[in-house]
């Protein structure tokens, strides 16, 4: 029996939109304070809870509707959806970070800071990244030297002899680790993975100068330098100088009322493109009945 008023469905389905959304909002609190990692299924479960939503939003609009549903119509149906949903959805955001999470939007935060670091650890180490790391590393180890060369108790010649010997240290240290061409290496060169393996590389570096020049002099002094260069090395971390220089790339929201109209635009974007394939099938499964039943008399 067709409905005088179909398009109070499409109103009905968005009251349940909103409803539903704002029910995920609250399983996502609860879910984040006690650190469930399940984001995707979060994500997932919502995609199929908006189509379904909308799927069952428009056929009850094609039952009551009085003609044929077009697909412009089950657009518009979908739309309707789509909007109240959204709407009572930003209403409810503004209470729940306003009044029942106020801290939310500062977890969410950090938890995208969280999911950025981890990004950033999985890439590898760019060129750029690498020479400006090598040239940190001149720098301490200059740094070391000098302090090392300080001593009243070195000459003159055992000082240029430590200098030679960083020097070439540091030479073959370059050398190494520019190279890139061991195919066991490479996943050594992810940003979570570099600081500790330019750190051994620079010890083993310096442990096969000593066993060339255990001898000299100025291999105490020479080893010293380079170790007090390794320590200082565990401060270095190019993943951290990556997300420090990048991390305001990552969105805060400070404000309920602009993370709230932001995610009611999201989920009224998502309802859109779902409701063109809802609208589009809606619009195919509809039976011509009129023009069969010309067919017949023809």
């Amino acid at each position: 029996m067709k409905d005088n008023k179909p398009w109070f469905s499409c109103l009905k389905w968005g009251v349940v939109l909103g409803v539903m959304l704002a029910l995920f909002e609250v399983v996502k609190m609860f879910a984040r304070n006690v650190e469930f990692e399940g984001a995707k299924m979060f994500d997932l479960a919502l995609i199929i809870a908006y189509v379904l939503i909308l799927y069952t939003g428009v056929k009850e609009l094609k039952e009551k509707y009085p003609d044929r549903l077009s697909f412009a119509k089950a657009f518009l149906g979908c739309l309707i959806i789509s909007i109240t949903g959204s709407v009572l959805f930003f209403g409810y955001d503004m209470v729940h970070y306003a009044v029942i999470d106020p801290q939310g939007l500062d977890k969410k935060y950090e938890s995208a800071l969280t999911n950025y670091r981890a990004v950033i650890e999985r890439d590898t180490i760019t060129d750029q990244e690498l020479n400006a790391y090598l040239d940190t590393v001149r720098v301490i180890m200059a740094e070391q030297e000098a302090k090392v060369c300080q001593s009243d108790t070195l000459t003159d010649t055992v000082r240029a002899d430590i200098h030679r010997g960083t020097d070439m240290i540091v030479h073959f240290y370059e050398e190494k680790l520019l190279a890139r061409r061991s195919a066991d290496t490479v996943h050594q060169y992810q940003l979570s993975n570099f600081p500790a393996y330019s750190r051994r590389v620079l010890v083993e570096t310096l442990a096969l100068y000593v066993a060339q020049n255990e001898n000299q002099p100025s291999t105490p002094s020479v080893q010293q330098t380079v170790q007090q260069t390794c320590t200082q090395l565990n401060a270095i971390n190019p993943a951290d100088i990556r997300f420090e220089q990048n991390k305001s790339r990552v969105p805060h929201y400070d404000k309920p009322g602009r993370y709230a109209g932001i995610s009611a635009m999201m989920n009224l974007l998502y309802g859109m493109f779902f409701g063109i394939f809802v609208a589009m099938y809606h619009y195919r499964s509809k039976n011509p009945i009129e023009q069969r039943a010309e067919g017949i008399e023809n």
